[in-house]
């Protein structure tokens, strides 16, 4: 009973020297996502008639109309990553003040930085089966 569970190694954290984005890198990727991907909406919210303004604009920008453009956030998006240890990289990385009331954190593996699970940009790509 002394052995009742092997923790996985790395469990309880990484070594530092384990590759992800710095804090510098994900300041620097997600004003390149909110200038050039039009990342957003500023302030995140479940209304479905606030942010008017920026889902016409990505709806605009993505080719549909905006009741589909609102249906769209990284976390349905192909490219975000909440898994498990992601999470354990991602507490390396300071909250930042766009991370407030937009939900939980994951990582964009498109744009590289750490996005919100409320908010999306023009890199959105559909989330592949995995019923395959």
């Amino acid at each position: 009973m002394d052995k009742f569970m092997m923790m996985p190694k790395g469990f309880m954290g990484l070594p530092m020297d384990e590759g992800f984005i710095t804090t510098a890198e994900n300041k620097k990727n997600y004003a390149i996502a909110v200038q050039d991907w039009n990342y957003g909406p500023e302030v995140p919210t479940n209304e479905p008639s606030a942010n008017k303004e920026f889902y016409v604009g990505l709806a605009e920008a993505m080719q549909c109309d905006e009741k589909d453009a609102r249906r769209k956030h990284c976390s349905n998006c192909e490219y975000y990553d909440n898994s498990f240890m992601t999470q354990v990289r991602i507490e390396r990385i300071p909250l930042a003040t766009y991370d407030k009331g937009a939900g939980f954190r994951g990582h964009c593996e498109k744009l590289n930085f750490i996005c919100n699970d409320m908010r999306v940009c023009q890199a959105w790509e559909e989330r592949e089966s995995e019923m395959d």
